[in-house]
């Protein structure tokens, strides 16, 4: 397997700092590919938007907007949820729907991904799957960028696991972490059942965690055609309670059919308007809309106000 425009790595700093967690380069976990690449693939920071006043005065934010950073995708294998719409058995599919396994990569080549992408001036990002699953692996990965460079890593999270976050904490310099729906919703949504609850609550108090540290965090929902405004109300409410809006990001993501899930697909214009209410309601928190995943980009709302990326 092929991985993506590897860096050089410092052995010894590396071992050294794996030594800490009784792991070694050669360990191995699993990982996603992209097509038939380790980490091919490269996504904007959408949300880093909201603090340019530029970006902020458009309402819109595109994929061509160079002050974006970009991430490295670093997706980890394994997850703790087992969402139905979400990538088959941890796995990536091809266009034609064919599902591709997750394979074993050495720490070490883990590491020299990271390095490539620092080179290019491109944050890590841990991904999935979950990391978590690969708590101590991800921790030293992101221990060892910031001592050779001084870099702070990224996360895509569930939730989950709060107490592994603040460990993380110290090298993170974004996080996205997912509030899937309302507490008597989400445990179908991410497919744990009466576990929905219980994860709702650890959401909230990783996005806590996060928010009181001063990392960047982007808060990700998915939206569905029986998702109500009620229940989007519901969820803006704790995210104000729980965190700091000076950094804090709430992302929509509308659902698109995946074969086997009965989900309803949302109407992306019912959706504005949802969004555009409560952000009236809500004017100090900056939210948008993420449909696009290719050369796209996001609108941006708030006090009721934003662009349109068509």
């Amino acid at each position: 397997m092929e991985i993506y425009r590897p860096g050089r790595v410092d052995a010894k700093l590396l071992k050294d700092v794996l030594g800490e967690f009784n792991l070694a380069p050669e360990n191995e976990i699993l990982m996603l590919p992209h097509g038939d690449v380790i980490a091919r693939e490269c996504r904007h920071l959408y949300f880093w938007g909201a603090v340019d006043e530029k970006t902020q005065k458009m309402g819109i934010c595109l994929a061509q907007n160079e002050d974006i950073p970009k991430t490295r995708i670093i997706s980890v294998g394994r997850c703790n949820a087992a969402c139905p719409y979400c990538k088959r058995d941890c796995q990536f599919i091809t266009g034609d729907g064919v599902p591709i396994a997750a394979v074993p990569v050495s720490l070490l080549d883990i590491a020299a991904i990271c390095e490539g992408a620092v080179a290019r001036n491109e944050i890590p990002r841990f991904s999935g799957g979950d990391p978590v699953m690969y708590h101590k692996q991800v921790l030293a990965l992101a221990k060892y960028l910031f001592k050779r460079h001084g870099v702070r890593s990224s996360i895509a999270h569930n939730g989950s696991a709060s107490a592994w976050v603040t460990q993380m904490i110290p090298y993170l310099s974004s996080a996205a972490i997912d509030l899937k729906a309302v507490p008597e919703k989400i445990g179908e949504i991410m497919g744990v059942g009466s576990r929905g609850p219980v994860m709702y609550q650890r959401s909230l108090d990783t996005q806590h965690s996060l928010s009181s540290a001063g990392v960047f965090l982007d808060v990700r929902t998915p939206v569905f055609g029986d998702t109500s405004i009620e229940e989007m109300f519901r969820l803006a409410g704790d995210i104000i309670r729980v965190n700091s809006l000076s950094h804090t990001f709430w992302t929509w993501r509308l659902y698109k059919p995946v074969m086997g899930c009965e989900f309803q697909v949302p109407d992306r214009d019912i959706v504005v308007g949802m969004m555009k209410e409560i952000s009236v309601s809500c004017p100090n928190l900056w939210m948008g809309l993420r449909a696009k995943w290719v050369s796209g980009g996001m609108l941006f709302v708030r006090n009721g106000e934003g662009g349109n990326n068509g």
